[in-house]
């Protein structure tokens, strides 16, 4: 199948989950990503819940690292700056997610690798961006839930901040920069010119806040977290309900949905109830409302209840543990998680594409890579170096 980056090359300099989940996405739609990584120990998600027995393989590595190709560089070196300005005027884009000022220092930032190839897009992500009073400041996935308000706003009313379990930011924030890599790939086929793109971890997390922000302004100021609620409460039924196995989500969006789960619930007098016939009339009531539907999803199991309210147009869905995600027989279906046999470390679970392209998947070319398993490849036939010279610059561990 042509993909629509087929004729991109991008040198990926990113490490752990935000950059890499972005060139991962991108390698999805067919560009040839060149990982770059330190020489010895690789990029630290290699060091993060590593595959017991095998060297240098990671669970988060192998997850987030498919289709991609894998050489070894020690920047740090005259020689290592020297192969990477080589490496320059045969990519398209290079990604990194470095703390701010890192590659200026190595004195290869954008102005000057513009110079070897006035056709890069260069794409950052931080964690704050480039200006602005927080630009220097180290940021984390639950220090950006913290600063963007998120972690203000989840948990219940009455109780701490709570952050989300997944690293939510460093995803997001990876599809934000994926994003503008496209946006500014589609500028430079219009201009001939490469550019400067920059995207933060900060920057992506006001996405999610827009509800909330709207809320504050239109309440004079005044928010508070809602737990399982609907927003601004205005939805009753809207809650996370106990069953025989676990929880369900249910809400019902509006008086007709409500009269369909009283008749699921052989409680059809319930509809004309005045506490319960409107929504206005359950949101005066709610506690009253979610008594009465968790004494029905007590006494039955979890997907019964899901299935029920589907085929009744209600909206519910089965609350599942990771376990159950592993193993969930849609995500199978979309490819989105698959099994595969990788070299080194065995029968592994990775990240499929998100995307379908005429109801067919963009599937997983290639595993993860080993730890500079391209060298020769890229530094021979890319650069031109010789089997001597390859094997020089491993003794002197440049690569």
């Amino acid at each position: 199948m042509l993909r629509a980056l087929d004729d991109v090359r991008i040198l990926d300099l990113t490490h752990i989950v935000n950059g890499p989940y972005a060139t991962l996405m991108l390698s999805f739609l067919g560009a040839d990503v060149i990982k770059l990584e330190p020489p010895g120990q690789g990029e630290k998600a290699r060091s993060l819940l590593p595959v017991r027995g095998v060297a240098h393989e990671s669970y988060p590595f192998i997850m987030l690292n498919s289709n991609k190709k894998s050489i070894t560089l020690d920047l740090k070196t005259e020689r290592g700056k020297a192969l990477f300005r080589q490496l320059v005027p045969h990519v398209d884009v290079l990604v990194e997610n470095f703390a701010l000022g890192v590659m200026d220092k190595l004195g290869l930032g954008y102005e000057v690798l513009q110079q070897l190839n006035p056709r890069l897009v260069y794409a950052a992500s931080t964690g704050y961006g480039r200006n602005g009073p927080y630009s220097t400041y180290p940021a984390f996935d639950s220090i950006i839930q913290a600063m963007s308000g998120l972690m203000s706003t989840t948990g219940d009313p009455d109780g701490p901040p709570m952050k989300a379990g997944p690293p939510v930011m460093d995803v997001l924030g990876g599809i934000h920069l994926a994003a503008g890599v496209l946006g500014a790939l589609r500028q430079r086929d219009r201009t001939g010119q490469g550019l400067f793109l920059e995207t933060s971890l900060y920057d992506a997390a006001l996405g999610p806040m827009i509800a909330q922000i709207a809320t504050f302004i239109s309440q004079d100021g005044v928010y508070q977290r809602e737990g399982n609620a609907a927003p601004n409460r205005r939805i009753a039924p809207y809650n996370c309900y106990p069953t025989k196995d676990g929880h369900v989500f249910l809400l019902t969006l509006d008086d007709q949905r409500w009269r369909a789960l009283c008749q699921l619930m052989d409680c059809s007098e319930l509809a004309d109830d005045p506490r319960f016939a409107t929504n206005r009339d359950r949101r005066k009531h709610a506690a009253e409302v979610d008594a009465l539907v968790s004494a029905w999803t007590l006494r039955h199991a979890k997907h019964d209840i899901m299935e029920r309210c589907s085929a009744a147009d209600i909206t519910c869905g089965v609350v599942k543990d990771v376990g159950e995600i592993i193993t969930d027989p849609h995500i199978r279906a979309r490819g989105r998680l698959q099994d595969i046999d990788h070299p080194t470390a065995g029968s592994m679970l990775v990240l499929g594409s998100p995307w379908w392209i005429d109801d067919k998947p963009l599937g997983i070319d290639a595993p993860s890579p080993s730890l500079g398993q391209h060298n020769e490849s890229v530094y021979g036939e890319l650069l031109g170096l010789s089997a001597q010279e390859i094997a020089q610059l491993k003794e002197q561990a440049v690569i």
